[in-house]
């Protein structure tokens, strides 16, 4: 645990040195519970709280419920969610609903775990306080690329991964993510993760430190 701790710490250094003025540093925190129904089914709800403005504005809140399903064992599986999202806006909090399908293939070499992962999510804005969409729901495709590494002996997974966005209403990818960080294994029930985000859009960019907990039933 002394050892997570000094890794959370550099990763909030690294991201402070790395932060010009003109962008952004938040915080992305997050608590799963994970309950295995059968040996395909799996079921998460997710709390996820965002910060930016340099960790000193609450930006968003994510309730997210979700199901897995394993289509092809330790290959693909496929998923589904809803994501009440709650946006802390200058005046005003705006809810917006999110539904979202997954597709995720995976393949094995050694310790190291290769997965690519499709997304599609269409996320229904609220215009009850005049803001106009010209596309309601705003459509996205999401595509990432993973590698995860196992350390066995200390139940210990370091990952790299990058997803890209796709905007259907524009034709347009505009947006790129690039996340590092690790999963560490507590026992069989407890785990957690901490990790750095680069959020590079297409007028601002980004960076998170992410920490989170999971517990499995």
């Amino acid at each position: 645990m002394k050892g997570l701790m000094k890794y959370i710490l550099l990763l909030f250094s690294c991201a402070a040195l790395s932060v010009s003025a003109e962008d952004d540093f938040g915080g992305n925190i997050s608590v799963e519970l994970s309950k295995k129904l059968s040996k395909k089914i799996d079921i998460s709800l997710e709390e996820e709280v965002r910060l930016t403005q340099n960790m000193s504005h609450f930006d968003r809140l994510a309730s997210t419920l979700g199901a897995d399903f394993k289509l092809i064992k330790k290959h693909l599986k496929g998923g589904v969610a809803y994501s009440a999202l709650l946006y802390n806006e200058m005046n005003y909090c705006l809810l917006n609903h999110r539904a979202i399908a997954t597709l995720t293939g995976s393949t094995y070499a050694g310790n190291f775990e290769f997965s690519l992962r499709a997304r599609y999510q269409a996320t229904f804005q609220d215009e009850s306080y005049g803001n106009s969409y010209k596309v309601n729901p705003k459509q996205i495709v999401r595509g990432k690329a993973s590698v995860e590494y196992e350390f066995p002996q200390i139940k210990l997974y370091p990952y790299i991964s990058a997803e890209a966005y796709y905007e259907v209403a524009k034709k347009d990818c505009n947006r790129v993510k690039y996340a590092v960080g690790a999963k560490k294994k507590i026992d069989r029930h407890n785990s957690v993760s901490a990790g750095f985000l680069f959020d590079d859009k297409l007028k601002s960019n980004i960076y998170y430190v992410q920490i989170g907990y999971n517990y499995k039933f």
